[in-house]
């Protein structure tokens, strides 16, 4: 008897902390992955990373980080896209702020506008 109420208090303790941290973690993943116009085009993918290294100081960014795909030949891997850019946030406050400010705003519609035929974006992070 001793041994199971031992086991139920670490169990206890464990699901505690787990939910704890969960609470705690309030960062926020941005995702943004992209085909160009010219797909492959080597310059039109610096141009798209260049571009978005421009937002890496706006406020509530934590990481931001922007390269062209890594080709694959496993059929679960999808490598049809050019470039992709994940940032993190503190917290969904920030990515909000994040996206209506007026620097991104302007880099969208001057610098990655013109060079990007489709995006798929993905946000997710603990509620």
């Amino acid at each position: 008897m001793k041994s199971l109420l031992k086991s139920f208090f670490i169990v206890c303790l464990l699901a505690t902390s787990f939910t704890s941290h969960a609470a705690e973690d309030k960062r926020v993943s941005h995702v943004v992955v992209a085909w160009l116009k010219e797909p492959g085009n080597l310059a039109m993918r610096e141009k798209f990373v260049q571009a978005s290294r421009q937002l890496e100081t706006l406020p509530g960014v934590l990481s931001r980080h922007v390269s062209a795909v890594i080709s694959s030949d496993r059929p679960k891997v999808d490598d049809t896209f050019d470039v992709a850019v994940t940032v993190t946030f503190k917290d969904r406050k920030a990515l909000k702020k994040y996206m209506q400010s007026k620097k991104h705003k302007k880099m969208l519609h001057d610098d990655l506008k013109p060079l990007v035929n489709r995006i798929v974006v993905y946000n997710f992070g603990n509620q």
